[in-house]
């Protein structure tokens, strides 16, 4: 089945990270377009941009007027402005919300998708359990792998999100599919920034969470909804994609990143977290590290426990809404990682350097 695909790029004073990555997802649209007959754009939102990102993507043939639209097997180019600079969250939002198709492949703007990236993630969403597909990510600047399958669980207080894992035996040369006999491979969540998403869903759950603005923790809070709404999420290594990692977040103040990222880390764990005995954890191991923050040298965490304080009302708010919408408790989908890391088919690790030298320098 062939369906029809938006890609959505938020940028930010990112045109000369458009003018370098660009070429590589126009060739990968226009692929699909051509291969699937199917109605392919590329809508670009230019969050406030200061830097003649706007300029640019005229000159390269981007309309505006947003009554761009493309024939079957045909490419349309579209952005949208913004005033102000609202962050990434809410410039996916308002992408996602303009897209005109289906389906929503998320890019960033400092990502270079292979060409034949697109349709693996759509096979995905015969599925229609299936919220979102993400991708196998190198990093751009030591072409080591840097984005695989995710796995959940919790220990210390805290939904852990960052352990990963690969198709054990996988020819890292060819990224061959998943494992027939092993199951789908479920993934704790989809990246933002090389991820493909179901739109009607994606648009019923709200979309990444406002509160979370301006950056970091969006994918997960929003991944960790839909598998609480009874949605699914997979990894999908035939699809690759190359990242310059933190080229644009990489230039603001370390301190003050820091402080957003565990900020909107507590915010996730507040609206979603409703095991009580998990939730009881979260609160004694946050009060832990709160008084130890001054001996471990990272007083930015007190600073990040009171900023999120600070945002309790519109928490509890959302966290009501979110109790009566789950149809999975946590534990339910917890299980579903722990019944992963269990297939022999499967090679499960923490860091990068576990993983087997066939899967450097191979993509």
């Amino acid at each position: 089945m062939t369906r029809a695909v938006s890609i959505v790029i938020p940028t930010w004073n990112g045109v000369d990270l458009l003018k370098r990555f660009m070429p590589s997802v126009l060739y990968a649209a226009r692929s699909y377009a051509r291969q699937s007959h199917s109605q392919t754009e590329i809508v670009v939102v230019d969050d406030g941009s200061s830097d003649g990102t706007a300029e640019w993507l005229r000159g390269e043939g981007f309309d505006e007027d947003r009554t761009a639209r493309s024939a079957a097997g045909e490419l349309a180019l579209r952005f949208l402005r913004s005033a102000t600079n609202r962050g990434f969250g809410e410039a996916c939002n308002q992408g996602v919300e303009s897209a005109r198709h289906e389906l929503v492949f998320l890019l960033n703007n400092d990502a270079e998708p292979a060409a034949d990236a697109i349709a693996p993630l759509v096979e995905n969403f015969d599925d229609d359990t299936l919220f979102a597909a993400h991708c196998r990510v190198f990093d751009l600047s030591n072409t080591r792998e840097c984005g695989t399958g995710k796995v959940g669980a919790f220990a210390r207080g805290f939904i852990r999100v960052h352990r990963s894992y690969v198709p054990a035996g996988r020819c890292a040369e060819t990224a061959e599919a998943s494992p027939k006999d092993g199951g789908p491979l479920f993934s704790m969540f989809a990246g933002g920034g090389s991820a493909m998403f179901d739109r009607r869903k994606f648009l019923e759950l709200g979309g990444f969470e406002p509160l979370l603005s301006p950056f970091y923790w969006e994918d997960v809070e929003l991944s960790y909804r839909a598998w609480k709404r009874g949605y699914s999420i997979v990894y999908e290594p035939r699809s690759v994609v190359r990242h310059l990692v933190s080229s644009t977040i990489g230039k603001l103040n370390r301190r003050k990143v820091r402080t957003i990222e565990q900020r909107n880390r507590l915010v996730y764990h507040w609206i979603d977290l409703h095991d009580r005995p998990m939730l009881f954890s979260h609160a004694v191991w946050v009060l832990l590290l709160a008084v130890t923050a001054p001996l471990r040298l990272k007083p930015e965490f007190v600073s990040s426990c009171v900023a999120a304080l600070k945002l309790l009302p519109q928490i509890r708010e959302r966290r009501r809404e979110e109790r009566l919408k789950a149809r999975r408790t946590d534990r339910e989908v917890l299980s579903v990682f722990s019944r992963l890391v269990r297939r022999p088919d499967l090679l499960v690790y923490d860091h990068y350097a576990e993983l087997p030298s066939e899967h450097d320098n191979k993509a």
